[in-house]
């Protein structure tokens, strides 16, 4: 089946994590994504992760987890040559991705109101960490520091850590995913109103906050802030969250009234579902320590009972459950004679690819999309 974005041209002009997240999920959706870079090879990603050989390649794990299939052209942007043949590409694609600081796609010579007059009908997507206005705006931003300014760290952690980063970088996947929202949407717009650019901003401020809501909602209604409450459930459930095993720890999340009795019971303890919260911690604790996670985790499932063993990453990717997920692809890297399992769309669709082609080396495909000059 033919994927939905099957001759649509991206022009992305992103770097690091957040922008490439997005124009990568779009190019599994069938779009051709030529990928934009500068001389030098400075976006740091291609040399993160992975084996010494993958570094030296350019070919990182960061950047093989979300390239797949893009083409690499290098082109100075601040060249006239560079300048020409970059919008030479705009007259030809349907979406531009920048990332660049709010103003500095002016100055480039590649703002809204310069490609648009090449491509009347362009879909012109900007991302930045504040969005375009606002006291912020011209500051740097990376996920780390999202992370606090959000609001996001000051809940994560316990009393005794103080705040913490969220293992992974969320801001920037958060809002590549609304990048990736943004443009599907104006694409779908497009259709309806041909000839009709469209102008897109994503910050990953606004992204990250957006996920807060009810957080938000109930601290203006209550004047109650979330705090550093560890594993403290959502729900407040005393029911719910970490605990200690004989071996491992599992992960409760049992929050309404016939889920609280189905737990008591298969813990043999039906009493323990009307005593008060401190009560049931402290039962739910000793219960749990003496057997390993593995044994709970079936006594509760056998119960129908919400909960997991926490995993490290690699037991999660080599557990049954993943092994079975089309969601994972092995992607080839000929440069480096071996193959790497990578993930692809994040949902099952009937056009979802089946085999994800290999990420660009820097500059692959300059020669023949551009002129040589052009990179100079």
């Amino acid at each position: 089946m033919t994927r939905p974005l099957t001759g649509i041209r991206i022009l992305d002009l992103t770097h690091v994590l957040a922008g490439p997240y997005a124009t990568g999920q779009l190019a599994l959706m069938g779009a051709e994504v030529i990928r934009v870079e500068r001389p030098g090879g400075d976006d740091f990603v291609r040399t993160h992760g992975g084996t010494q050989a993958m570094r030296d390649a350019g070919l990182g794990a960061s950047f093989l987890s979300q390239n797949s299939g893009k083409k690499s052209v290098v082109l100075d942007l601040k060249s006239k040559a560079g300048l020409d043949a970059a919008l030479s590409l705009v007259a030809e694609a349907d979406v531009l991705v920048q990332n660049f600081r709010p103003g500095v796609a002016d100055r480039l010579g590649l703002g809204f109101d310069a490609t648009t007059s090449r491509k009347p009908d362009l879909i012109y997507a900007s991302l930045s960490g504040y969005g375009p206005d606002g006291p912020l705006a011209s500051r740097p931003a990376y996920d780390h520091i999202l992370q606090g300014v959000s609001g996001l760290m000051a809940m994560t952690g316990c009393p005794e850590s103080g705040p913490l980063r969220v293992g992974i970088p969320i801001v920037d996947y958060v809002a590549g995913q609304s990048l990736v929202a943004a443009i599907l949407a104006a694409l779908l717009q497009r259709g309806k109103q041909p000839l009709k650019p469209q102008e897109l901003h994503v910050s990953m401020l606004d992204a990250m906050t957006n996920l807060m809501g009810a957080y938000a909602v109930n601290h203006q209604t209550t004047g109650a802030l979330r705090g550093l409450d560890g594993n403290r459930a959502f729900s407040d459930s005393p029911f719910s969250g970490r605990f200690d095993c004989a071996e491992g720890q599992l992960v409760i999340t049992a929050n309404t009234p016939a889920q609280t009795r189905r737990l008591c019971l298969a813990l043999g303890r039906p009493e323990l579902a009307q005593s008060d919260p401190e009560t049931v911690t402290q039962t739910l604790t000793q219960i749990f320590a003496t057997q390993p996670a593995g044994h709970w985790d079936t006594v509760l499932a056998e119960a129908d009972v919400p909960a997991g063993p926490v995993l490290s990453l690699d037991e999660t990717l080599a557990h049954p459950q993943m092994q079975n997920s089309p969601c994972w692809h092995d992607l080839p890297v000929p440069e480096l004679d071996q193959t790497v399992r990578v993930p692809g769309l994040s949902f099952r669709a009937p056009w979802a690819p089946t085999k994800l082609d290999p990420a660009p080396t820097f500059g692959r495909d300059t020669d023949e999309i551009t002129s040589p000059e052009a990179a100079q």
